[in-house]
């Protein structure tokens, strides 16, 4: 992961680090379950590249969905 430095509003520097981020095909071959890489192949887009954060924030949202 890359690191960067950042100043805050109170000009103290923090260390951030930069999330590392994956391929579609990196989530699904990574996932635990058959039901895990369902979810993935719905909820992420092909040639796009995600954070783990990113891609919980995703499921989440898709589980939260109402049933039609």
């Amino acid at each position: 992961m890359s690191r960067k430095i950042k100043e805050t509003d109170t000009s103290e520097k923090v260390e951030v680090q930069s999330a590392q981020r994956f391929s579609k095909s990196a989530f699904l071959d990574a996932a635990d379950s058959n039901k895990d890489r369902l979810i993935l192949q719905v909820v992420l887009e092909d040639k796009k590249l995600y954070t783990r954060d990113e891609v919980a924030s995703k499921v989440d949202v898709w589980k939260k969905k109402e049933v039609k």
